[in-house]
């Protein structure tokens, strides 16, 4: 699972793609518009195009709330750091939609341009995210390059003008045709060399160095639960673990405690699970960690760091921090910052 961290902030890499193919789709709009219509028309639909993805935006952080509304109610901070996830972007689409229909309606900008300038941004935003897709996310590669092929002719026949020489329409489309085709000889040749390469995970953990590099194997600990049972990291292998490291204090742990409850309980049968570890010695008093685990109604593992040396062999210096354990004991991801369950749910299923 691929993800950017910016500061303390981890976010999915496929987020990101997508929103700078929404701003490359804009660029391509403003460029067509230029062209095509008077000054006023084309600011008057750039507008229209943009408040429609900052309306889109809003709805796609509000449709948490709708999604999982007992995640909110426990911890209205979740609004703040997540959103809908992929079901939320649908939703989000569906009010942009009905935004732009509104607007059609009206007649407040010409229909045939707006219409166009919807299909431009959303065609352009398609080729850019698939195509960044192939290289930086490496799973679906031939869909990505067919949905990319597919909306690059699609974006031709919407800039397309009825005055156009038929020459230059057979040019362009030559054009497309080798562009497209060249891209698609270097993913499959890439896709070759990463089919026969020798996956990190056929390595024996025995030939793996302790450490917490991903590829190294985690480092063992005993630690003891609220309860006082001891457990040992150790006893997990055979299942992925996701490690947390947290504080009762901080803001955006206490934002992805309903998301870790719920991503343990609908995986407690499956061969995966949480391994929670408070930092107690950053907390003020040790009785606090008692009432968040009660207040949250945690019922996974919370185990105490009561001097800190798990902390600091971990590197848990910003809370939270979060280690992704394959059932070998691998660490395969470290992640800073809160995850909601989605995350969480994709992080365990892109390592074995």
């Amino acid at each position: 699972m691929h993800f950017i961290q910016i500061g303390s902030l981890a976010i999915m890499t496929k987020w990101i793609i997508l929103g700078v193919g929404l701003i490359a789709g804009l660029i391509v709009a403003r460029v067509w518009l230029a062209k095509t219509t008077s000054n006023d028309n084309t600011k008057s639909i750039l507008n229209l195009l943009t408040n429609g993805i900052f309306i889109g935006f809003l709805a796609w952080k509000g449709s948490l709330f709708l999604l999982e509304p007992g995640l909110v109610i426990k911890s209205p901070m979740s609004l703040l750091y997540f959103t809908g996830g992929t079901k939320g972007l649908a939703i989000a689409v569906v009010i942009i939609v009905v935004y732009f229909l509104y607007h059609i309606k009206k007649r407040t900008v010409t229909t045939v341009h707006l219409i166009r300038s919807m299909l431009i941004v959303v065609f352009t935003t398609s080729i850019l995210y698939d195509l960044l897709a192939l290289f930086l996310l490496h799973d679906a590669r031939v869909f990505h390059f067919i949905k990319s092929m597919g909306a690059f002719f699609l974006l031709l026949l919407t800039l397309y003008n009825k005055g156009q020489q038929k020459k230059g329409v057979r040019h362009d489309m030559k054009k497309a045709a080798l562009i497209l085709g060249l891209t698609g000889l270097i993913v499959w040749t890439d896709n070759s060399n990463f089919s026969f390469a020798n996956p990190q995970e056929n390595i024996k953990v025995t030939e793996v160095e302790v450490g917490i590099s991903e590829g190294q194997s985690a480092p063992d600990f005993t630690l003891k639960t609220t309860s006082g049972k001891e457990m040992k990291l150790s006893e997990f292998r055979g299942k992925k673990v996701i490690l947390n490291f947290w504080a009762s204090w901080c803001p955006p742990c206490k934002a992805e405690m309903p998301h870790m409850q719920e991503f343990y309980v609908e995986n407690k049968e499956s061969n995966a699970t949480l391994l929670s570890v408070n930092l107690t010695t950053a907390e003020k008093k040790s009785s606090d960690v008692a009432k968040f685990v009660d207040e949250y109604e945690l019922t996974f593992p919370v185990l105490l760091d009561e001097n800190g040396h798990i902390g600091q062999i971990y590197q848990a210096y910003a809370i939270p921090t979060s280690y992704l354990i394959d059932s070998r004991g691998i660490i395969r991801k470290k992640i800073v910052g809160p995850m909601d369950k989605e995350m969480m749910t994709e992080l365990i299923n892109s390592v074995n």
